[in-house]
């Protein structure tokens, strides 16, 4: 009989109740009638190294509207130009994310310390010297001006028309729905939400003489942001990490001037687990018809990614091959440029192209992992005969690690808190599709839990599992 097996990552602290967890494997939903199943498992996108760029982390990148892709990598603003690096200016400081935006003729960069202007045309690089430039740490664009908030007040400031080096003091107001300070701003959809501790309020471009944007009448939405870089425009809205009066932790996106909660309690949990979220960070990119939003937490092993073609979470991380443990996904950056999408790395300036093409991690292995639903049956004793797959089979490479791939089986029956020896099958080599994955002779449970596990770089697509209690 087929038994429950596939789905997204909903794991609570009481194991006995949900123990399900997705790693760099992702829900698949049919779009049609008819399909073999009604959800099955794909494996997540690896990377593949692509250039390397300035003298530390990716800090912050922008797929510019010019048709030229930048990043700031430790204190350099360098561009790639077909695969090579061209650095056009040096930054004060070296660590800590950085935001960059852009208006029709130059790019401005801001760090929480000093701010940049590059100018498109010329490819100069001044930094700001104008007096009246707040300290800010976020800077977004809409309707030719530059937009930032001074860090730790409520103040909203916009630049000259179409000239960031240009501010003037009395350019600003106040964002005073609530009493909480900024934490970011972010321009979507013709409107520019500027989020605070504990609210957010919506303003819009309306021409008044004295300061063109202002809210929006009713556009206030009860619940703020973490911090300045936990959020993200994503499916034609905005998606935040949020904080309120009542607390932090939830992930919601905008509907109108609403707030939906989009994360579940189990997602809600494991960002508890975090210590620190106000250095939290999101990315968002689409790839065959899926948009993802990605959230990474410091404290945290994977990366939490929602899925909102299926609204379901999965989990992805980076297996490290030097400490042997299980770390968050590479990412620091992610956009699309040039028909590509590259990902710049959160430790060192390495950009990658990442495609679920790829099967590893630039040269390293990728551990995929699914922890199965609780399989009971009120409690009876339970003989498990066989459990088989139903998977994408022969799928091995033609020579080297992934020739025979392997798949690994093990099963708890004291509901995922200790498991049993590792059992491992083939996938079938190259061509061999008649392959079936298979495992006898399992014993009895009256509360059984598997997991499998992944690191051959094949393609990975799990269907359905089987359970047949005979021989």
């Amino acid at each position: 009989m087929r038994i429950p097996f596939t789905g997204g990552s909903y794991q609570l602290k009481a194991k006995s109740f949900a123990v399900q967890r997705s790693i760099n494997l992702m829900p698949i939903l049919p779009e049609v009638p008819n399909t073999k199943s009604m959800q099955s498992l794909q494996g997540t996108a690896g990377l593949e190294l692509y250039t390397t760029v300035g003298n530390g982390a990716v800090r912050g990148d922008l797929s510019s509207t010019s048709g030229r892709m930048f990043f700031v990598s430790g204190s350099k603003f360098s561009e790639i130009i077909a695969g090579v690096e061209t650095v056009h200016g040096t930054i004060n400081t070296s660590t800590g994310r950085v935001s960059i935006a852009e208006n029709k003729t130059q790019i401005m960069i801001v760090d929480g310390v000093d701010g940049w202007i590059f100018t498109k045309a010329t490819d100069g690089f001044v930094q700001i010297t104008d007096g009246d430039f707040p300290v800010c740490s976020v800077v977004s664009y809409q309707d030719g001006y530059f937009q930032v908030f001074e860090d730790g007040t409520q103040k909203f400031y916009i630049s000259a028309l179409n000239d960031g080096t240009n501010w003037d003091a009395l350019d600003f107001t106040s964002v005073e729905a609530s009493p909480d300070d900024l934490t970011s701003i972010i321009s979507y959809n013709g409107n520019t939400a500027l989020l605070g501790n504990r609210s957010i309020e919506i303003y819009q471009n309306t021409g008044n003489a004295d300061f063109p944007f202002e809210r929006i009448a009713g556009a206030i939405i009860p619940t703020g942001c973490v911090g300045g870089f936990a959020v993200a425009r994503f499916d034609n809205s905005i998606a935040w990490l949020g904080k309120d009066e009542d607390g932090d932790g939830v992930i919601w996106i905008l509907e109108g001037y609403q707030a939906k909660r989009i994360s579940t309690h189990a997602i809600e949990e494991r960002i508890s687990q975090a210590t620190n979220l106000a250095n939290s960070y999101m990315w968002v990119y689409h790839e065959d018809g899926h948009i993802f939003l990605g959230l990474q937490i410091d404290d945290l092993d994977t990366t939490i990614v929602y899925d909102g073609s299926t609204g379901l979470f999965h989990e992805r991380s980076y297996h490290n091959p030097t400490l042997g443990v299980k770390e968050q996904q590479r990412a620091s950056t992610v956009s699309f440029f040039d028909g590509d999408i590259l990902v710049g790395d959160r430790e060192n300036g390495n950009i990658y192209k990442m495609s679920t093409a790829y099967l590893d991690d630039a040269g390293d292995e990728i551990l995929r992992e699914r922890i199965a639903p609780h399989l009971q049956d009120e409690k009876r004793l339970v003989s498990y005969g066989s459990f088989e797959l139903d998977m994408e089979v022969g799928v091995g490479l033609v020579t080297g690690q992934g020739s025979d791939p392997q798949i690994m089986m093990q099963y708890s029956d004291d509901g995922g808190f200790t498991w049993s020896d590792e059992l491992w099958r083939t996938m079938g080599a190259i061509g061999k599709y008649n392959t079936r994955v298979i495992w006898r002779s399992l014993g009895q449970s009256r509360d059984r839990v598997f997991r499998v596990r992944i690191s051959d770089p094949v393609e990975v697509q799990m269907n359905d599992a089987y359970l047949n209690s005979g021989a």
